[in-house]
């Protein structure tokens, strides 16, 4: 994967499983992904450095959304 960016294989993983919830993890702030355009404001971001609790957290605030996609699309 060293040459693709995260949102690459998230997009071609959603191709086949349209449902599929992802996670972003990046040491870069949110701010600046958003603001360079690699990933959508709405999307599911966690930054770096994080504990297993927090991670924990938050997949679960991702899997309890039931339906919703996590990349800010409808």
């Amino acid at each position: 994967m060293a040459q693709m960016s995260g949102k690459e294989p998230a997009d071609r993983l959603r191709a086949v499983e349209p449902e599929l919830k992802v996670l972003y993890a990046s040491g870069y702030t949110e701010n600046s992904i958003v603001h360079h355009g690699i990933l959508e404001p709405d999307v599911a971001f966690l930054p770096k450095p994080f504990t297993p609790m927090l991670l924990a957290r938050k997949v679960r605030e991702i899997m309890d959304m039931g339906g919703a996609r996590t990349d800010g699309t409808a």
